[in-house]
């Protein structure tokens, strides 16, 4: 026995010793340091209301939308992400967090693949009324409840877009994964924030145009081209007949009172009464004619400086621009 504590003793003595002490010691604090942090207990119980975390949301958004909802300490979980190497594994989605009990609860649930969730694709210049459909076909939902909650003032006014009238232009298009859970009223919520996050990140700011107006434009730039490289310089199109107070002449806005849409937009078509009528009312439409894609709104925002006033469609679905009418004429024949 003495033998052996003189042992420990020169064992301790040898200086050699001493990086390896540190190293294990480090190792126990982080691990124990790793188990408490994981184990911080949450009571999400009072969470009345579904969580909405955006597409493409890093650490610091999720934090800060955790935070906000959850009075959750942003520094303790962006340490326990990047301790989890979880950092770019989070899933957007909304989620109902009443169900948490600690820290690890809260990760898993936001990395986690759910085998409950659909995923459902709303194409780039749908209508309201095509999407409700779609989510008739894809969710089972009610058609006319999608609809009725699409011009439902208070829903509108609570999701900060006071002043329009309905969703149309509002529902962002995008590929979801939604639970099967959710009702009419959750997914047109996760649409509408995934819009607002996506217009915060790459139009707010960026123009002298209100973000109505920017949507409306949006919309028929969305209905006028097939391929996103020409939607600047389709923009460039109506701002400069803006400028010109001329007309905006927009065959999608015509497409948009029809009752069925048409291969082909007749002359007694741009005559017809309506205040979306762009052929006989000057300015932009008094709405959104669809939902248009992030393409066409930062398009709208910020078009291509050019003098043309005309353009029309090739046989390609390209398009040909001109600066004078009777350049036009020529194009089109």
């Amino acid at each position: 026995m003495l033998n052996f504590t003189l042992f420990l003793y020169d064992l301790f003595m040898k200086k050699e010793i001493y990086p390896f002490i540190i190293s294990i010691s480090v190792t126990f604090l982080l691990i124990f340091f790793y188990s408490i942090l994981l184990y911080i207990p949450m009571r999400c119980n009072h969470i009345d209301n579904y969580v909405t975390i955006p597409k493409n949301a890093t650490v610091n958004i999720t934090a800060k939308i955790l935070d906000d909802n959850l009075c959750l300490n942003k520094i303790l979980f962006k340490i326990a992400m990047k301790a989890t190497f979880n950092e770019k594994n989070i899933k957007y989605g909304r989620y109902d967090f009443k169900s948490i009990n600690n820290m690890r609860d809260l990760i898993s649930m936001i990395t986690s693949v759910n085998s409950d969730r659909i995923q459902v694709t709303i194409v780039e210049g749908r209508k309201i009324q095509d999407i409700a459909l779609h989510f008739e076909q894809k969710m089972n939902m009610d058609v006319e409840k999608f609809l009725e909650l699409c011009f439902d003032q208070s829903l509108i006014n609570s999701l900060g877009l006071r002043g329009i009238n309905s969703l149309e232009g509002y529902l962002y298009p995008d590929t979801y994964k939604f639970l099967k859970t959710y009702t009419e009223s959750d997914v047109i919520k996760i649409m509408v924030n995934q819009f607002k996050y996506n217009y915060d990140q790459y139009v707010n700011n960026k123009t002298a145009l209100s973000m109505e107006e920017v949507v409306v434009l949006g919309s028929i730039i969305q209905g006028e081209a097939m391929y996103s490289d020409e939607m600047n310089k389709i923009s460039s199109v109506y701002h400069n007949r803006l400028k010109k107070n001329m007309l905006l002449q927009a065959d999608p806005t015509i497409q948009y009172i029809l009752p069925k849409k048409k291969k082909r937009i007749l002359v007694k078509d741009t005559k017809i009464k309506n205040p979306y009528n762009t052929y006989i009312n000057k300015g932009l439409p008094p709405g959104p004619i669809n939902n248009p894609g992030i393409d066409a709104l930062v398009a709208a925002a910020n078009p291509l400086t050019t003098d043309y006033l005309y353009f029309v469609a090739d046989k390609k679905g390209r398009h040909i621009f001109n600066k004078t009418f009777k350049a036009h004429l020529r194009s089109k024949k």
